[in-house]
Formats: structure tokens, sequence, C-alpha cells
């Protein structure tokens, strides 16, 4: 069932969005719950759904050689996990697990690649708010490694 465009205005990304561009975003949105553990996705798999996290922690793992599974981030709040849907070769590149239960909206992310080619303003405005994001997400990693 689609969801509703007053609950994607919440999310800064779709803020300044048209009510036909939200309309469009929304038919191809599905809010999920998940329980803790669950694993939305695994790296190296098809990048199939963008999700934007609405409440709890998911954990961020990359497979490093010998040490194997690494956690290597935790994300919270109103943050958007899954990015590499978005971009070519459409792998992830980590494998991300809830690590409470979780509410997320998930975007089928070959149905929204179609809307931002379509809506080449709709996409720019997604594109820059995902770069944005996680630029400031490197640069939290980069500041938490200099920490330790």
């Amino acid at each position: 069932m689609p969801t509703d465009t007053s609950y994607l205005k919440d999310y800064p990304c779709f803020r300044n969005l048209s009510e036909s561009q939200l309309g469009a975003i929304a038919e191809i949105t599905n809010a999920v719950c998940y329980p803790p553990g669950y694993v939305l996705f695994k790296e190296g798999k098809p990048g199939e759904r963008l999700f934007f996290l609405v409440k709890g922690e998911v954990e961020v793992f990359y497979e490093i050689g010998e040490a194997g599974q690494v956690r290597v981030d935790t994300v919270w709040g109103e943050d958007v996990i899954g990015c590499s849907a978005l971009v070519e070769p459409y792998e992830y590149t980590a494998t991300e697990r809830s690590l409470t239960e979780i509410e997320v909206l998930e975007i089928d992310a070959l149905a929204l690649r179609e809307l931002m080619q379509k809506d080449c303003c709709l996409g720019f405005s997604l594109l820059q708010y995902l770069i944005s994001n996680l630029m400031k997400r490197v640069v939290d990693l980069r500041l938490g490694a200099e920490g330790r």
C-alpha cells in the first residue's frame, strides 16, 4: 500500500518536492517494521530498495579481508540507508542489520531511479541530499577513527 505523502514531508530530502513528485514517490514506498537482528541487505547483493529510517538503530558492517565482517558504524534517527542502490552497479556496499526494533520507509530503487531519470529536478534534489548526508557520515566516521 502506498505511503501517505504527508509522511514523506517529515524528511528533509522531500521537503522541496511538489505534491505530484511526492505522490509519485509515495506510490513506490512502503512503511515497514522489523525486529532487532533483521538483515535489511547484504554487501554485494543487488540494491533493490532504499531505506529511510523512521525510528530505531541499524548496524553497518563491511567485509574486511581476513577480519571478516566488521561493524563500522551505527545509524539512527531520520537517516538514509542503502544509498548504493541508486548508484551503478546498483549493489549494496555494506551489510546492514537492525540493532533495535526499527521502522523504515522502503522505496523501490528501480522505480525511484526511473522517476529520477524522468524528472531531473527530483533526481537532482534527492541526489544532492543523499551526497550531503553521506559526506557527513564519512566525516563523522573519520573523526571517530581519529579519537581512538
